[in-house]
């Protein structure tokens, strides 16, 4: 029997990454200009031609199995080395350059997408960006009007006309400020949060993106009168700091507060909920060069860090380009499916630095507060 390397399909491989990525065969096949059948039977053939169960799906679950989460991973790098290789052999002499427009909810506090930044801007030092801060629903129309290449918002719901991805998880949790009478008390009942004064998001956030702590509140009684109220997460830090009540944060947010015992964490002590950041992007988007590079370059990046290690973790160091690079990377008029632009890849041409100028911490730095 021929080894598998010599009659295996690349193409299965690319639209099993796709699938992936979508979570959902129809969102692959609108994603890849495809049929539904045509994308299942490469799935088919992909497991057939590995003997082994990649996807476990029904109407209600999609669930990639240990052997998936493999070949998905093997995948990414094969696509990576390939774009790679394209590079080093001169398949483009043109540098990467445009504008990205971005739509962010203010105060994202992610050193995975720090790292993601500080790793491209070496790469591809021509191209600019602006970001604009706004409120999770407001990523979503400026999206749906086409007025940014990607957002990163909370979505309870993820409108027709978008692809989404989940870029983080955010924990959220009860805390209260050092003047408040339940601070430093230990091993507190939920009882004790029943009655207390409470710092609150808007209504328009707790019946939508944030409503899994409205559905906590009212399920474990904690019905205190509200003191304080805003959309902002900095105001709402800034009032529970005051001591004016509790009130419920994500706890990579106010990790610091906590180490300097300015905010005392409080029951549930393993979290009211899990709300999750997603990043997405218009199902139809025709991006320029420079969106598409820094579209797949963010894809790839997300295929090498674990979902729950994003928030606190970044890239992997690698030496930084100290000058601009010879080269570009191609662009993909499918920007997600392919990945051109690996985050490992150093650029052809790049200098190095020298082993006196050490390479700066792209974990460093705190973000400030979250508009939902």
């Amino acid at each position: 029997m021929r080894p598998i390397h010599d009659t295996l399909d690349w193409n299965l491989l690319r639209t099993f990454i796709v699938i992936v990525q979508e979570e959902s065969v129809s969102r692959a096949a609108a994603r890849l200009y495809l049929s539904q059948p045509a994308v299942s039977l490469s799935l088919k053939r992909l497991e057939e031609r590995l003997g082994q169960r990649l996807i476990e799906r029904d109407s209600h679950s999609f669930r990639v199995t240990g052997a998936g989460q493999v070949v998905y991973r093997e995948a990414v790098e094969i696509y990576a080395n390939v774009a790679r290789l394209a590079s080093e052999v001169g398949n483009s002499h043109t540098e990467i350059s445009g504008h990205v427009s971005l739509l962010f909810i203010t105060g994202i506090e992610c050193r995975f997408l720090d790292s993601v930044f500080a790793r491209f801007h070496r790469c591809f030092p021509q191209v600019t960006f602006s970001i604009q801060e706004m409120s999770s629903h407001e990523v979503q129309q400026g999206l749906l009007q086409r007025q940014g290449a990607l957002g990163i918002c909370l979505a309870q719901q993820t409108p027709e006309q978008l692809m989404s991805q989940v870029l983080a998880r955010q924990n959220y949790r009860y805390f209260c400020g050092r003047m408040h009478p339940l601070f430093g008390q230990q091993n507190l009942p939920m009882d004790a949060l029943r009655n207390e004064r409470y710092v609150s998001f808007g209504s328009e956030q707790l019946d939508g993106v944030l409503s899994p702590l409205a559905m906590f509140r009212a399920r474990e009684g904690v019905q205190g009168p509200v003191i304080g109220q805003s959309s902002s997460l900095q105001e709402i830090r800034r009032m529970v700091l005051a001591g004016w009540g509790i009130g419920c944060m994500p706890e990579h947010i106010v990790r610091r507060e906590v180490a300097e015992g300015e905010l005392w964490p409080l029951p549930p002590y393993g979290g009211v909920a899990d709300i999750d950041l997603h990043l997405m992007w218009h199902r139809e988007a025709r991006f320029s060069a420079a969106e598409s590079t820094f579209v797949n370059f963010m894809h790839n990046a997300l295929a090498k860090v674990p979902l729950e290690e994003r928030l606190h973790r970044g890239l992997e160091m690698q030496p930084a380009a100290a000058s601009a690079a010879a080269d570009g990377v191609p662009a993909s008029r499918d920007p997600l499916a392919a990945v051109h632009a690996d985050p490992d890849a150093e650029r052809p041409g790049a200098a190095q630095p020298s082993a006196a100028q050490p390479e700066p911490d792209e974990n460093e730095g705190e973000g400030t507060g979250e508009t939902v």
